[in-house]
């Protein structure tokens, strides 16, 4: 599963493979061997070398199962909901990739590997990726925002807002579904959603600072102009706080670079080491403009007992609480 972005070209549906005359046992054989998965009832997805087990070589698998299941729903099911997230390739928080969901305006039940939600689509709802019939992006965060917990709401929502969807095209989504199950979920994320954040770390970051009420609401994506190589640059810090007189004083940082849903976490072909080095560099010009720097982990994020202290003890530090 080397191919980082799979289309319905790279699956093989057991209905063309017989027109060319592959057989039942021959397509058995390359599973049994390993050269293909079977992804859905009748088709397969080919598998070159090794199963990647990377966060992003899972969603694409995902991906591969929704546009197998899509072909055998017929024009009366649209992918939708965590599905439809996952084909408009939106970052989520644990996303449950075990069912295939689908919406239909005439029947909502679970079938085998997925689930069919009941609801009348406009045709705006409807968006075609990729030959597969899926929700628009805002009826997709706005779904999947209904049905999960609110730091999987928000994050949905946060990536969505990154990714360009507008504030007002999600509110006119919720309305039109003010009548729906987990209605009052959606509203309260949208209330706190900022596409600001620019990963899923800080989303659960920012949410989990605003728990407590001794930490000031920070700031997102602070600038700041340091000194890099001999030449002044502006940076950006994920959270920044500053104090009465308007200077930052503390620069917050989500740690996350090596574990952000991406196979290769760099977006470049940097070695970890290289990372690692530019990051100390990075953050030793930050302290030398001033600021003091606090920075937590995945871990940490999802563990306000230790998120909180953290951050608590860099703004006294930084004088900013007593």
């Amino acid at each position: 599963m080397e191919n980082p972005h799979i289309g319905a070209d790279d699956l093989v549906f057991r209905s063309d493979a017989v027109v060319t005359g592959t057989t039942d046992s021959a397509l058995s054989r390359r599973v049994r061997n390993g050269a293909a998965e079977r992804v859905w009832h009748g088709a397969y997805l080919p598998v070159s070398g090794e199963p990647m087990q990377s966060h992003t070589a899972k969603l694409e698998r995902y991906r591969a199962t929704v546009i197998a299941a899509s072909r055998n729903g017929g024009p009366a099911r649209t992918v939708s909901h965590i599905s439809a997230a996952i084909m408009h390739r939106v970052p989520l928080l644990r996303p449950d990739l075990t069912l295939v969901h689908f919406t239909s305006a005439t029947t909502g039940k679970r079938i085998r590997r997925g689930i069919i939600h009941q609801s009348a689509l406009s045709e705006s709802d409807i968006v075609c990726i990729g030959g597969v019939r899926v929700t628009s992006l805002a009826r997709t965060l706005c779904d999947v925002a209904r049905t999960g917990t609110l730091a999987q709401a928000v994050c949905a929502l946060d990536s969505g807002l990154h990714l360009g969807v507008a504030i007002a095209d999600l509110q006119t989504a919720a309305e039109q579904m003010r009548r729906h199950r987990g209605i009052a979920m959606l509203r309260s994320a949208l209330a706190v959603a900022d596409g600001r954040s620019e990963s899923i770390g800080e989303s659960v970051s920012r949410l989990g600072l605003s728990d407590s009420p001794l930490i000031p609401k920070p700031e997102l994506q602070v600038r700041i102009p340091v000194s890099l190589g001999g030449r002044t640059v502006v940076v950006r810090g994920d959270f920044g706080w500053r104090d009465e007189e308007g200077r930052l004083r503390l620069v917050g940082e989500f740690d996350g670079r090596f574990k952000y849903h991406r196979s290769n976490p760099f977006g470049d072909n940097r070695l970890p080491e290289e990372v690692i080095y530019e990051e100390k560099l990075r953050e030793d010009a930050i302290r030398d403009a001033g600021p003091h720097v606090v920075r937590w982990t995945w871990s940490d994020a999802h563990r306000p007992h230790v998120l909180h202290p953290k951050v608590l003890a860099g703004l006294r530090t930084a004088g900013i609480v007593g």
